[in-house]
């Protein structure tokens, strides 16, 4: 009988080519928040770095990002959904997070926009009587330099 999390993991089964993931997409959005560690794994290698037997890098479906100080797990974890990755593990494991990824093609996701059409309404003219330039009264522009010097 195969374990629980043997269980929860999806076949094995290695998908059509069209519908294989390039994770090298995925790696180059989490590239931002620090550096990538692991993507592809040879069984030798993910022994040696303690790996499970079932590693998700062994096919190539998964990627390690050592994080920038002040970057969060969740904050990369965002940033592959919006891009549109299906993620079936997403560890933060202390000094890195690990990434796996559907073994599907990824399709952007494209923002839905709704424009509306609204009526444009024209401001009003302001309803201000009319001034003429003498109806102002006596500016202090007007006066001659003597006057205006005493006041």
């Amino acid at each position: 009988m195969a374990s629980p999390a043997l269980a929860a993991r999806p076949s094995d089964v290695p998908a059509p080519p069209q519908a294989r993931l390039d994770v090298s997409k995925a790696a180059a959005v989490a590239a931002s928040f620090g550096a990538i560690t692991s993507i592809y794994r040879s069984v030798e290698h993910n022994r040696q770095v303690g790996g499970v037997a079932n590693s998700y890098h062994l096919q190539g479906r998964a990627i390690d990002v050592a994080r920038k100080p002040g970057v969060t797990h969740g904050m990369i974890a965002a940033a592959l959904q919006r891009a549109g990755y299906v993620m079936v593990e997403s560890l933060d494991e202390g000094d890195h997070s690990h990434f796996a990824f559907a073994n599907t093609s990824i399709v952007p996701i494209q923002p839905e926009v709704t424009v509306a059409a609204a009526m444009v309404k024209q401001p009003e003219k302001p309803k201000y009587p009319e001034i003429l330039a003498d109806d102002h009264g006596t500016l202090r522009i007007d006066l001659p330099p003597p006057q205006l010097a005493e006041r």
